[in-house]
């Protein structure tokens, strides 16, 4: 499976990094569009969620980074979908960039 990776660093503490993420995640108008029907779980407790849909399979991690912290999202695509990776690559990380600045 092909597989996308973005991460992204930030000068926000871990936990509100978190709830951007989570929010940009579970509530993104243009990210719906792609997959109406994915379901994100979260844990608040690990800083990690996962994002599952009919096209893809995704993990969401935070971690503190120095004095900020530091997203990582990877995104799994089934086989026939690998032409859009690179879509998918920009797509979140201007959404995370967005997301976290």
């Amino acid at each position: 499976m092909p597989t996308v990776k973005v991460s992204s660093d930030s000068n926000l503490a871990p936990a509100e990094c978190f709830t951007r993420v989570t929010q940009l995640l579970d509530k993104d108008s243009e990210l719906r569009k792609l997959d109406p029907k994915y379901v994100c779980e979260f844990d608040s407790n690990g800083l990690t969620g996962t994002a599952t849909g009919k096209q893809f399979k995704a993990k969401m991690a935070v971690k503190p980074a120095g004095s900020g912290s530091s997203v990582e999202i990877e995104v799994e695509l089934p086989f026939h979908l690998g032409l859009v990776k690179g879509l998918v690559q920009k797509t979140l990380e201007k959404k995370l960039n967005t997301a976290l600045s």
